[in-house]
């Protein structure tokens, strides 16, 4: 993807570099980023494959031990 010299002044790395140093002013920026077509309908969702599995296994070692994070209470005997 070739882009050009504009869409290089406004990268996201580098735009608040050329802010500063007079490159690109704000309202050019601003400008630029209105004029962006909304591409929302595009997105997918990311999902990570190793983290689904393991809130799956932490809710499983819940499910088989519940009440283990609940402070144990000694039963003491009564002397006779």
């Amino acid at each position: 993807m070739t882009k050009n010299k504009e869409e290089l002044d406004y990268d996201v790395r580098i735009v608040d570099r050329n802010i500063r140093e007079g490159a690109v002013s704000k309202k050019d920026y601003d400008k630029y980023i209105k004029g962006l077509p909304d591409v929302e309908e595009k997105g997918e969702p990311l999902v990570f494959e190793d983290e689904i599995a393991e809130d799956e296994a932490l809710l499983e070692q819940e499910q088989e031990t519940p009440g283990e994070d609940a402070p144990e209470v000694e039963e003491k005997e009564e002397a006779q």
